[in-house]
């Protein structure tokens, strides 16, 4: 049992402390590749808005989209609808005569299934990819491409900054915990390969797009195959758009569905990467994907092994574990009470998560994912 008791702390350790360390050191001893000019370029544009039953977010959301600044000529806005069965596709019929295009897809296919075959059909210069209920600053495109005009950047993301109107307890973890995924980004940028993207806002040079399985996640294979193609995948925190947080419901039925889809992009890309001598990318995908999603496994085997333990470590251990878990119950109790108990969020935060972790793992054994996904309600 200390065996397991070891391996499990190692796992999380890695996962949370070893590898933004570890980013850390390779970019104080390799040349910085963020580092590049860039120009106030205007490439062609196609903004690709994912929606299945976004009634509630999609006016907002189009009428966002036609207020950025970017030349209309240069940008293209389209709407894929999979198969949504509320007012979706009407709101984005209506404004057809405004350029904005709407291709519905007639039954649920799943989002990547969607855009494998409306991205296959662009011929824009770059793809910016969005959700219905991602806002933009006036600037984000404009920030955003940029950095194209270095001919080695494949694909950029934005910033994704959460509003918590309803101060949900897992929403005020979920802004602790993505400003430190933010500073993770920051160090895989400076390395010139960021791990994955924000679906809510990112950018990619149309021609580098490859066609992804519908069970997998598109967000984060698009940049990790750019990346092992030899191209630049950076950070720009300047091309900011905001969403709402999720409650813990949500919440949970994502991570579920991040965790099981996540693990079979992460086997795939490896599988990629390794015979293209991409080591970094490999390192990056184990450390930053694999070992987070082992993280609810991880802290069941601290559980399990801690009676187990030589005494002298046994209560210490103990007694951090309640600690945490008392911590997460207070957070998850003190939810839309207005408090301001980082802590205590981040805490319950994290056990959501590796809970919702675990159960995505659960799904991707049993074999019982499906490609279509369910917006934020």
């Amino acid at each position: 049992m200390t065996v397991l008791f070891v391996l499990a702390i190692l796992v999380l350790a890695q996962a949370y402390v070893g590898y933004p360390l570890s980013l850390v050191a390779l970019a104080t001893i390799r040349r910085r590749r963020d580092e590049h000019v860039a120009a106030d370029v205007t490439p062609t544009v196609t903004l690709v808005i994912s929606a299945y039953n976004e009634e509630r977010w999609l006016k907002a959301k189009i009428d966002n989209s036609l207020a950025l600044d970017y030349p209309r000529e240069y940008l293209r806005i389209v709407v894929v609808s999979d198969g949504s069965s509320d007012g979706t596709d009407a709101i984005a019929g209506a404004y057809g005569d405004r350029g904005v295009e709407l291709r519905r897809f007639t039954g649920r296919r799943g989002k990547v299934a969607c855009l494998n075959e409306v991205i296959g059909t662009l011929t824009s210069d770059l793809v910016v990819m969005s959700d219905a209920n991602s806002i933009y600053e006036g600037d984000a495109i404009r920030r955003l491409v940029r950095h194209f005009s270095d001919p080695a950047v494949g694909c950029v993301c934005g910033r994704l900054a959460y509003v918590n109107p309803g101060s949900q307890a897992a929403g005020e973890g979920e802004k602790v915990y993505w400003g430190y995924e933010g500073w993770i980004k920051r160090l895989e940028s400076r390395l010139g390969s960021l791990l994955g993207a924000n679906g809510s806002i990112y950018a990619y040079r149309r021609e580098l797009f490859r066609a992804v399985d519908p069970l997998m996640f598109c967000d984060d294979v698009i940049p990790i195959r750019i990346a092992i193609a030899g191209r630049l995948v950076l950070y720009d925190p300047e091309a900011v758009c905001s969403e709402e947080t999720a409650t813990e419901a949500i919440e949970m039925r994502r991570r579920r569905r991040h965790a099981s889809f996540g693990m079979r992009s992460m086997a795939r890309v490896i599988g990629e990467a390794i015979p293209a001598g991409r080591w970094l990318v490999v390192y990056q995908c184990l450390s930053h994907r694999v070992l987070r999603w082992m993280g609810g496994p991880a802290l069941a085997a601290v559980a399990v092994a801690t009676p187990f333990l030589p005494e002298a470590l046994r209560y210490p251990v103990a007694l951090v574990q309640i600690g945490f878990y008392a911590l997460a119950a207070l957070g998850g109790l003190t939810r839309g009470l207005g408090w301001h108990l980082n802590p205590a969020y981040l805490a319950y935060y994290m056990v959501v998560i590796h809970v919702a972790g675990m159960a995505g793992l659960v799904r991707l054994a049993l074999r019982r994912d499906t490609p279509s996904w369910e917006p934020r309600q």
